[in-house]
């Protein structure tokens, strides 16, 4: 202020009105406002482990074992509450490394070389010097211990976006995702999974025995219809993505069981390339009998692992499977892409190793599974 006249006490008194005094005092309250919010600590935003918190018990004392509570409350207790994630418990150390490793993104698809203009969209075709889509678009991979092997694929992607996520970004690669046909953005879950280390099949709409009270969808693949009517439902069911190793039935429990509606149609899935899983919907299921025939290359759905749709049911259907895969060297599971499924599903992963299995693809256990 010493280049500014000094002003005398009586004119600063003229000069100064109170309506600028209330200016001022409102300017400095906001002044101090600003600088609160800049230096006031938001709480950090972290990743939820358990997804469906709603459907899952939250963790409490009462859950804990007596050490576990005592070791709780030492940690809270010491100068170490915000350790490094390094210095954290090397098991869960690696189980990350784990599960990192298992989503390295796969090739991109599709393969240009693989695809026919339909009357609905692309189709899968033969490719050149035997070139096969199950084979281009699978998930590499090498035997190394000859393990029992366990695959499992996770139906209904696309149809719900969260849980198409949560079963793409939080299950480990080499469990495989199926579309519905039906699905949105179906291009974008096939790059997403692809991305994150999953094989891609599409979910074939077939009549179940019900039908029409239970109705898989206007494409639905019928006993009825004649060759020519299913084989046009089929071509619209396929041109919807591309990029797939293969197919699954959804439902179908009555087409699956006949043997003249259902040949015409193994017939051209082979002639395309493509790799067929029998979800089997009905013991009479002829999916697997007319694929071998075929040569056909196929894997067979050994559990429904939530039909019940609940921890204990859950983990019981995981437990079958593994006893499964022990007998005859190679089991699959379908399950469906809801929040606990995938919950129960993650954790059993990280067990599978110490009890001598391998989680592998679905195109891993191609032709490895007794035929029924």
């Amino acid at each position: 202020m010493a280049e500014e006249p000094e002003l005398k006490t009586m004119t600063r008194q003229k000069i100064v009105s109170p309506l600028l005094l209330a200016w001022g005092f409102v300017i400095v309250i906001l002044g101090l406002i600003v600088i609160w919010v800049s230096f006031s600590d938001y709480p950090e935003i972290t990743s939820v482990g358990n997804i469906g918190s709603n459907e899952h018990d939250n963790i409490t004392s009462n859950n804990l074992d007596t050490s576990s509570q005592e070791n709780i409350t030492e940690s809270l207790s010491s100068d170490n509450v915000s350790l490094p994630l390094e210095t954290r418990s090397p098991q869960m150390d690696e189980d990350e490394k784990i599960f990192i490793a298992s989503q390295a993104p796969l090739k991109e698809a599709p393969n240009e070389n693989l695809l026919v203009k339909g009357k609905n969209g692309m189709l899968p075709v033969l490719g050149p010097d035997g070139l096969v889509s199950w084979k281009e678009y699978a998930r590499p991979f090498e035997d190394e211990d000859n393990a029992p092997r366990i695959a499992i694929l996770v139906t209904d992607i696309g149809l719900n976006a969260a849980n198409s996520e949560a079963a793409i970004d939080l299950l480990p690669g080499q469990i495989d995702i199926a579309l519905s046909p039906y699905g949105r953005n179906l291009r974008n879950w096939v790059t997403r999974g692809r991305a994150k280390g999953h094989e891609a099949f599409l979910m074939l709409p077939t009549e179940p025995l019900n039908y029409p009270d239970s109705d898989p969808g206007p494409h639905t693949l019928i006993t009825d219809l004649n060759e020519r009517e299913n084989l046009s439902r089929l071509d619209w069911v396929l041109s919807q993505v591309t990029g797939y190793v293969g197919v699954v039935n959804h439902m179908g429990s009555k087409f699956t069981a006949s043997e003249e509606a259902l040949t015409p149609i193994l017939n051209d899935l082979q002639n395309r390339g493509l790799m067929i899983v029998d979800a089997r919907s009905t013991q009479f299921s002829m999916f697997a009998r007319i694929a071998q025939r075929l040569n056909l290359p196929r894997a067979t759905n050994n559990r429904y692992l939530d039909n019940i749709l609940s921890k204990q049911d859950i983990r019981r259907e995981l437990e079958e499977l593994e006893k499964t895969a022990t007998t005859f060297g190679a089991a699959l599971g379908l399950a469906q892409a809801t929040p606990l499924t995938i919950n129960e599903i993650a954790e059993w992963a990280k067990t599978i190793n110490d009890k001598g299995f391998k989680l592998v693809p679905v195109t891993a256990v191609a032709n490895r599974q007794p035929v029924r």
